[in-house]
């Protein structure tokens, strides 16, 4: 076990300190009222017959002993660690599945630099907001015209990071927009979840090319998933959509020789979310606050155990403290200002 300096952890405790001088001030008062009073009654002569065996030094001993119980006690409020030692940490968290739109859409530039970019760039904040809390497993799927499992469910958070860099247009072998195909694959590919400690974000503008996405989504909530889904893009407008390859004719994506304008499709969204419990995100152009989607809506729900982890740890010391107080109380009820034998040989 390794050694370190003092650590507090509840240091506002350490303000009640101050009650050792305001004690002390209390007993110095009583003192000299005590001094006052004995001199009014008699003189010094009288006085030390009255009180035979009388010790100022046993009166400071005691003194001294409640003054210093009273430090130990404030002391071991303050939770005072020292020494480093291994302990066995159980790691517990949740299951949280990214289903990710990486189709032509996405490209669209109505949010800068467009919106696949920008639901990458939501989901960093999430992921270290999961790290500091440890235990939450992360899978990823990339979706368009066909879904492809990219991540499954890790605590390894640097590799979920790699594949979400990578994913894209290129990630997905056909194009177009299948919400429904996507939903239903996650759910196969993942095997068998446990829906108590499982959330599936979709994060998408919405737009499916009749894979009857509400169809897949009531599937999900037979198996007690909840969606929380994220809605991406201008819901009005719209924007053009940029083609990978353009060239001088053709800078974005036409249909039947007029450029397509993709725009967000916020009732799908809201209705599948509905229907499995969820939770709607209108983020449409805005930030993408994910982090506080976990927070408002999955940091609450239960967790399970997922492993044990073995980590560094400072180790608590208050009993010492209270140990000390408990003793230096013992010695003030022991020791008497007056002195017993010398009290008998006057008698």
């Amino acid at each position: 076990m390794k050694w370190i300096a003092m650590h507090v952890a509840a240091w506002p405790y350490l303000y009640l300190l101050g009650l050792v001088p305001a004690l002390l001030a209390l007993y110095l008062y009583a003192f000299r009222r005590k001094r006052q009073a004995l001199a009014v009654f008699s003189g010094p002569e009288l006085a030390s017959r009255l009180l035979p065996g009388f010790s100022r030094t046993r009166r400071w001993v005691k003194t001294c002993c409640v003054l210093s119980a009273v430090g130990c006690l404030v002391l071991s409020l303050t939770q005072p660690q020292w020494g480093i030692d291994w302990q066995q940490v159980p790691r517990r968290g949740r299951d949280l599945i990214i289903m990710l739109d990486v189709s032509l859409s996405m490209m669209a530039e109505d949010v800068e630099p467009n919106r696949l970019e920008r639901a990458k760039q939501s989901i960093l904040p999430l992921i270290e907001r999961l790290r500091q809390e440890g235990g939450h497993r992360l899978g990823l799927v990339a979706f368009a015209g066909r879904a492809s499992l990219q991540c499954p469910l890790t605590l390894d958070y640097a590799f979920f990071l790699q594949r979400l860099r990578e994913a894209g247009p290129e990630t997905v072998t056909r194009e177009g927009t299948l919400i429904g195909d996507a939903i239903e694959h996650m759910l196969s590919a993942f095997g068998t979840l446990e829906p108590e400690y499982t959330d599936i974000i979709l994060i998408t503008d919405g737009e499916d090319h009749n894979s009857l996405p509400l169809a897949a989504a009531r599937i999900a909530s037979l198996q007690q998933v909840s969606l929380y889904t994220v809605g991406v893009g201008d819901a009005s407008r719209g924007a053009l959509i940029p083609l990978p390859e353009a060239t001088e004719d053709h800078t974005y994506v036409q249909y039947r020789g007029q450029a397509v304008r993709s725009r967000m499709q916020q009732s799908l969204l809201l209705e599948m979310a509905q229907l499995t419990g969820g939770a709607y995100v209108p983020a449409g152009t805005r930030d993408i606050e994910l982090d506080r989607l976990y927070q408002d809506k999955i940091a609450s729900k239960v967790r399970r155990d997922i492993d044990v982890d073995a980590r560094e740890g400072l180790v608590h010391r208050y009993y010492w403290f209270v140990l000390a107080a408990l003793m230096l109380l013992a010695i003030d009820m022991l020791v008497r200002e007056r002195n017993l034998s010398s009290e008998g040989g006057a008698g």
